[in-house]
């Protein structure tokens, strides 16, 4: 479903008339086939003509704006973080391409276990809460033996600096970074809950598209970090996009359930 090879040919953007131009840096992607400028002709705004199979056509796609007082109470299944303290060096900027960098880290959901297999970041915050955006969103992405996904999303306001980042991406080097686990994830774990997509198109757009296929948990609480430890991200994303505008702007919720747990 997705490809799992490590990325061959790491390249950076920037954007001239509102395309992109590739250059040398580590850890952005290669020959996506979109980007994150609006008017482009290949951003967020055409990936639903241009990627129709899915982006287009789906009907349970994220991100989407969470409202709360329609958050429907739920005894939803504890989830267990099983993550190491730190070495975590990779930070995917093309949201589609796993190179395996949180082996050893996992959650379980009812049960089941969740590898940890990709960790990225969008500036600002993809998910809306009661239609605020925050400065940035987490994703830890998880994938099952049976190739089920759960993301977890975690929102972040700007406040103290966060432990968590023992060494932030950068303009430079977008894609190293190096993160206490245990840090970023808000120690209490009420979480909303709903059936989505994937955010983008994808490292082969043209048979991915935005697959449904995913459990999306999202942390009520948000972790704080610093304006410079934000800044840093929106530098990472700009290297490799042209702009640090790097979420997908919310899609319809149509007919989804939007759960929220009920006990941590």
């Amino acid at each position: 479903m997705r490809d799992r090879g490590i990325m061959a040919c790491l390249i950076l953007y920037t954007a001239i008339a509102g395309w992109p131009v590739a250059s040398s840096a580590a850890g952005c992607p290669s020959g996506a086939g979109w980007n994150y400028t609006i008017g482009s002709g290949i951003g967020p705004d055409s990936w639903g003509s241009l990627f129709p199979s899915s982006c287009g056509n789906g009907v349970r796609q994220s991100p989407v704006n969470i409202v709360t007082k329609r958050a429907i109470r739920s005894p939803l299944p504890k989830i267990e973080f099983h993550y190491d303290i730190a070495d975590v060096v990779t930070l995917d900027h093309n949201d589609q391409t796993l190179t395996g960098h949180g082996a050893g880290n996992y959650i379980t959901v009812d049960g089941t276990k969740y590898v940890l297999d990709n960790i990225h970041g969008h500036t600002p915050s993809e998910h809306t809460i009661n239609g605020l955006r925050l400065p940035l969103e987490l994703h830890f992405v998880h994938v099952s033996d049976a190739g089920q996904y759960v993301v977890v999303g975690v929102l972040v306001k700007e406040g103290h600096p966060n432990q968590g980042i023992i060494e932030p991406p950068s303009g430079s080097d977008p894609s190293s970074v190096d993160f206490k686990l245990t840090d970023l994830i808000p120690k209490n774990r009420h979480y909303y809950s709903y059936d989505g997509s994937l955010t983008t198109p994808g490292s082969n757009p043209t048979a991915i598209g935005c697959p449904e296929v995913v459990l999306w948990v999202v942390m009520t609480r948000l972790i704080a970090m610093s304006s410079a430890q934000i800044q840093a991200f929106k530098d990472s994303g700009f290297a490799c996009w042209g702009t640090d505008n790097t979420a997908r702007p919310v899609q319809p919720i149509n007919n989804r359930f939007l759960f929220v747990s009920s006990d941590p």
